[in-house]
């Protein structure tokens, strides 16, 4: 695969994980400190960063929620993946979402044990 055979697909990740992200993001009627972001694209962000900081990916089962595509340009990620997109084959949004998947599911694995969100920030 040579670079211009790259496909940018888009991101978007399963349905509870997008859920959850949304829980996450800021609201006037909640004002929960355990909501850090003020965005789902934000959340989105943060959730692959985690997933890429460890080199940990998770396939999302059943149906995907889309991520505000206009706000979140896989183009972006392109410098940081573009060699595991190419021998993977994926599409650049495709394995954006895998890491998100996988960092949101340790967010709520750890909200689940009683941690804060926060505490990925110290």
């Amino acid at each position: 695969m040579t670079e211009q055979e790259i496909k940018k697909g888009s991101v978007g990740i399963s349905k509870p994980s997008h859920l959850f992200l949304s829980s996450l993001v800021q609201d006037n009627e909640n004002h929960s400190e355990d909501r850090p972001f003020v965005s789902i694209v934000e959340a989105f962000r943060f959730a692959f960063a985690l997933g890429y900081s460890e080199n940990k990916k998770l396939k999302s089962s059943g149906g995907k929620e889309g991520v505000a595509p206009r706000q979140f340009v896989v183009d972006d990620y392109l410098e940081i993946l573009r060699d595991e997109v190419m021998l993977s084959g994926q599409s650049l949004g495709g394995l954006i979402s895998e890491y998100a998947e996988y960092g949101s599911q340790e967010m709520s694995k750890k909200k689940s044990n009683g941690g804060s969100i926060l505490d990925f920030f110290l």
